[in-house]
């Protein structure tokens, strides 16, 4: 693959490991697994280990905690060698990839013709035309990737790879579509032919359903072409058809966190944690000794770092590196520990989602100890008083994402499941076999953000005034498809309709807030991203949004977002973000009922003329979205009700 073609934050997503790439010339290609990423070629050598991994380490307690893998590492950047000077530190390195589908068809005859991996360049065919790859690959659920088994499909029983030709007649339907061999005797199945008919259809498991390949006995082969030749496994699951450029061919799973400082700590335990955290290569080292080792080999640990550091010119006593690394490498250590604690058990997700709403809705400004993460409470405006309670300005924070594999065709709905060991074996040919040398792909940007959170005694009311509103929109299965998304953290118990409506008031404000922000802080609507929190625990409820822009590259974070969090510009941006989301172009046919949108019918009224947003800015890539939550349904052109928000809206609040 030729350098500079994808920026580094797209190889997290949505160009990870597995995934198809179509470079500007056309050629579709897959991404290579995690074991030649940080390898350069050798005329003579071949691959060769790049100089130096710990330029590239990166640190996350949190994410190391969660995922159970003690280092991440930023995909390296090309940096080219120029003739007669000295090279830069790990120069000519690439993340590689190979060509995928192998499978290409004559444009002037339609004949098909397979090449492999490693191709590099195709001649033209001698009878005129020239090779551009098919259009077709095959999946199955558990993540592998197939060429489409053209030979199978017709039943050709010819040797190597026959006389296949493609016939495209260009209709709307795979019908329209045929494969046959010109070499098979005539009269064969072969020789016949067959479409494409049905061959991308996913069956349903639940009533017995089979793929159309599975009907005909063609099992799924296990191909990991990512990986390289030969890297195919058993597999038992359906195979499916699939065109390249299908949305649900891959599902990269990213999980990220804001890095969060330790509050409990004192000044200077807290600033020597700082410093310990710059360097991210020996903290993953540390961390992985950390986690297997007892008090003596603990003590170790800290008499290493005490000679790191005064390499660095920081002279500490072991005692305080011993806090400091605690503080650092048990991240539960860090939680407020008089902030409200839920009273039913929460999944890991939601517990994680938690730890970052109980800091960031609080102030944090100590700029010399704390550079990461600066939080600043800013006066709430009186119109907005009834329905918000705290509005906080993120004037820094630093984000990192991790990608920890992929699905395809369906999410998992227990991403974290097996891990790391799913996760080693899906991106590693050669999976790490120590603790220690597992790492995953990850970006560290920074940005900054607006902070917002509910009234919460306003919000019960609303549910409990609209109550049969609410119940006659949201049907206990709908709930029930809200909750069956995991990127919405829903709790572990029962779901109803006071969870979903509350979730999606919330995850709409955002959309909304975010549709309006655009127009006015000079970001992207791409550039910008939300982050929810949201809770029903009786004990210890969550209602928060944080729409921040965390852009690592061509823009970068110079406050205008920040600035429209003052009382002056927000509540006048509140006001036009909900005139423009009460009526959409798509009105009445967006606002009505119908019982569920969307891929996975878990929205209402949600469309692309008004609330819907760039899969990157969106948690949920879309999901859990209802308008009428937040400015209620249009009864009149003069009055809206039910929505949170209709008073503020019609510009009349009558207290609960």
């Amino acid at each position: 693959m030729g350098d500079k073609q994808i920026r580094l934050g797209q190889l997290i997503a949505p160009f990870g490991p597995g995934s198809l790439y179509t470079d500007r010339r056309g050629t579709p290609m897959v991404i290579c697994g995690l074991d030649h990423w940080f390898k350069r070629m050798d005329q003579t050598l071949g691959f060769v280990q790049c100089d130096s991994m710990q330029e590239f380490q990166k640190f996350e307690p949190r994410l190391t905690a969660l995922l159970r893998v003690e280092r991440f590492c930023s995909p390296p950047d090309f940096r080219r060698i120029v003739r007669n000077h000295v090279p830069p530190p790990n120069a000519g390195l690439h993340v590689p990839a190979l060509r995928f589908p192998c499978w290409y068809r004559n444009t002037k005859t339609g004949e098909m013709r397979r090449f492999n991996l490693h191709t590099t360049r195709l001649e033209n065919p001698m009878g005129g035309g020239r090779w551009l790859p098919v259009r077709f690959v095959s999946v199955c659920e558990k993540g592998h990737l197939c060429e489409f088994p053209w030979k199978e499909w017709i039943d050709c029983k010819c040797t190597g790879d026959g006389q296949l030709y493609i016939t495209d007649r260009g209709g709307s339907e795979l019908d329209s579509i045929r494969v046959d061999c010109h070499s098979c005797p005539p009269g064969s199945p072969g020789q016949r032919g067959k479409s494409l008919s049905g061959t991308t259809v996913i069956p349903d498991k639940a009533k017995g359903e089979n793929s159309k390949f599975k009907e005909i006995g063609i099992n799924c082969s296990g191909d990991r072409p990512w990986l390289g030749e030969g890297a195919n496994e058993q597999c038992t699951a359906d195979l499916i058809g699939a065109l390249m450029n299908q949305t649900n061919l891959y599902f990269p799973k990213i999980i990220s966190a804001i890095l969060l400082p330790d509050m409990q700590q004192a000044d200077d335990i807290i600033k020597l944690r700082n410093d310990i955290e710059q360097d991210s290569g020996a903290c993953g080292i540390a961390m992985a000794r950390w986690r297997m080792g007892d008090c003596d080999e603990r003590s170790d640990i800290a008499a290493d770092m005490k000679r790191k550091l005064g390499r660095r010119g920081i002279d500490v006593d072991e005692e305080a590196i011993l806090k400091a690394l605690t503080s650092l490498f048990e991240p539960s250590s860090t939680l407020i520990t008089d902030a409200p604690q839920p009273k039913a058990p929460e999944s890991d997700l939601l517990a994680f989602r938690r730890a970052e709403f109980n800091i960031i809705r609080n102030e944090v400004n100590d700029p010399q100890n704390l550079p990461n993460l600066r939080v600043i409470p800013t006066v709430l405006p009186a119109g907005l008083a009834p329905w918000f309670t705290k509005v906080n300005l993120v004037e820094r924070l630093r984000e990192t994402r991790v990608f920890y594999g992929f699905d395809r065709l369906r999410h998992n709905t227990n991403p974290l499941e097996g891990m790391p060991d799913v996760s080693m074996a899906q991106l590693f040919r050669d999976p790490p076999s120590e603790p220690q040398t597992r790492w995953l792909p990850a970006v560290e940007v920074f940005g900054e953000g607006i902070y917002l959170e509910l009234n919460e005694l306003h919000l019960t009311r609303w549910q409990m005034k609209n109550r049969e509103w609410i119940k006659d929109r949201l049907t206990g299965s709908f709930a029930t498809r809200l909750a069956d998304i995991f990127q919405t953290l829903p709790p572990q118990s029962a779901v109803d309709e006071g969870w979903a409506s509350k979730y999606m008031l919330i995850h709409t404000l955002a959309h909304i807030l975010i549709n309006q922000l655009v127009f006015e802080c000079g970001y992207n609507t791409a550039s910008l991203r939300e982050r929810l929190y949201i809770s029903c625990d009786p004990a210890a409820p969550m209602a928060g949004i944080l729409i921040y822009t965390s852009a690592g590259d061509s823009e970068g974070t110079l406050g205008g977002l920040v600035s429209l969090g003052r009382p002056e510009r927000l509540e006048p941006l509140v006001k036009r973000a909900l005139s423009r989301a009460s009526w959409c172009s798509a009105d009445p046919v967006c606002s009505e009922n119908l019982g569920g949108q969307g891929t996975r019918r878990a929205n209402l009224a949600a469309c692309h003329a008004c609330v819907l947003l760039p899969e990157t800015s969106c948690e949920t890539i879309n999901q859990g979205l209802d308008r009428a939550m937040v400015v209620g349904t249009p009864e009149n052109r003069e009055h809206r009700e039910h929505g949170f928000l209709s008073e503020l809206l019609d510009g009349v609040f009558v207290p609960g």
